[in-house]
């Protein structure tokens, strides 16, 4: 049995009784309805038509099981729950900390009060659309947020909107149906115009530039570009790692940020980055060479008292044993190519380069692929295989066959 009940302007209450429980008490399940919609209000016909499938539609929910009692819970609690039994479990220590940091800055503040039963579709809509005025930002900037900073938004509220459905507190996710964030016409021709990656004739002019920095800060830029190796997994590489016997470099972890900001050590990001990356013969003898300098420096720290990295062996530190910062290789990255006049590219962009280079000297993508540790072959393609002038030159003489004036001694 199913009725509808006006509760107040424009509200309705659907009831749908469904059996007794065990006391002999009738069970009741209520839901309000709010109607906003003037062309629906202005005529009783398709107002009552409307309630009608509606009650039908919450009925059928009931009876099917698939309906969810809403619980008295704001968005600002249920984060609290989403992080213990989801976040904190699931989630690495990096990406916990920024989701927790945009949720804080820009989500709970508009949703943290609200009961999470009645957030809507639309105020997620008009949330986003927000965030892409300059009203949208915490910081005072006269221009709406980078579209990548909307998404990352987007991504924290998803992620505990989603754990909320599969936990079935609420029964429709209302960021179902919204889109997600992306670079509008302005953007999209900055990020094209930006430099994404080296060529091989300039991985060969740095490569030159890097034989004047000192050891360590050589041996790790080289060994990104050379092994495909992402910045924190290249911190977190100790000795025992390193195989010189078979020449390669075993990966089994990386450095990153606690919540707190501190520089921890980490799992990797995906289970198929674990994995042993050969290396050239050349770069594993620099490896060896730099090993015994590493001993030295270390036994001199420790008879003078100043060796803070107890057991631990990375190769790269900062001085005393102890991990470096995740930022700290980017900001010196940043200074060595303003000091050499050397066009500017994102650290992580050296990673960019070895898939660039590799596919200039004729690798297929599946080997690229394996040499990146990706999940798949998509990503390799659609990220790391942008296409320079170099393959676009060969690709354009391949059709040199096709020229019609070849065989003879003059052109039209």
């Amino acid at each position: 049995m199913a009725s509808i009940e006006k509760r107040g302007d424009n509200v309705w209450r659907l009831t749908v009784e469904c059996g007794y429980d065990a006391t002999g008490k009738r069970i009741r399940y209520r839901k309000t309805v709010r109607i906003d919609d003037e062309t629906l209000l202005k005529s009783k016909r398709r107002l009552q038509d409307y309630l009608n499938a509606e009650s039908a539609k919450f009925r059928q929910e009931v009876e099917t099981g698939l309906y969810v009692k809403p619980e008295h819970i704001t968005f600002s609690e249920f984060v609290g729950l989403w992080k213990k039994n989801y976040a904190d479990l699931y989630l690495g220590a990096y990406t916990r900390r920024h989701y927790m940091n945009m949720l804080h800055a820009h989500v709970l503040p508009v949703f943290g009060s609200m009961e999470l039963h009645k957030i809507k579709t639309m105020h997620i809509v008009s949330f986003l659309t927000h965030l892409r005025s300059p009203e949208g930002r915490k910081d005072g900037k006269d221009k709406p947020l980078a579209a990548n900073s909307q998404l990352n938004i987007y991504k924290a509220l998803k992620s505990v909107l989603d754990a909320a459905e599969r936990w079935r507190v609420i029964a429709d996710n209302p960021i179902k149906g919204v889109k997600r964030p992306a670079p509008d016409k302005a953007e999209r021709k900055a990020l094209r115009s930006r430099k994404k990656a080296y060529t091989k004739s300039e991985v060969e002019v740095l490569i030159e530039k890097l034989l004047d920095e000192p050891p360590h800060w050589r041996l790790y830029y080289l060994g990104i570009v050379l092994g495909g190796f992402r910045r924190g997994e290249m911190l977190g590489m100790e000795w025992p790692q390193v195989d010189f016997e078979r020449g390669g470099l075993h990966v089994e972890k990386q450095i990153s940020l606690d919540e707190q900001g501190r520089p921890v050590e980490a799992d990797l990001k995906t289970e198929e980055s674990r994995a042993f990356v050969p290396m050239p013969r050349w770069y594993m003898n620099e490896l060896s060479k730099y090993r015994e300098i590493w001993i030295k420096e270390r036994w001199h720290l420790q008879q003078s008292g100043k060796w803070q990295g107890g057991e631990k062996q990375f190769l790269f530190h900062n001085g005393f044993g102890e991990k470096y910062y995740p930022s700290t290789p980017s900001l010196h990255w940043r200074r060595f190519l303003d000091k050499h006049g050397l066009p500017r590219i994102r650290l992580h962009d050296l990673r960019h380069t070895t898939a660039t280079i590799l596919r200039e000297d004729g690798a297929d993508l599946k080997s690229i692929q394996e040499r990146l540790r990706h999940t798949r072959l998509s990503i390799t393609a659609d990220l790391y295989t942008h296409e320079t002038e170099a393959v676009s030159r060969e690709t354009a003489d391949r059709l040199e066959k096709l020229n019609p004036f070849r065989s003879r001694s003059q052109s039209i």
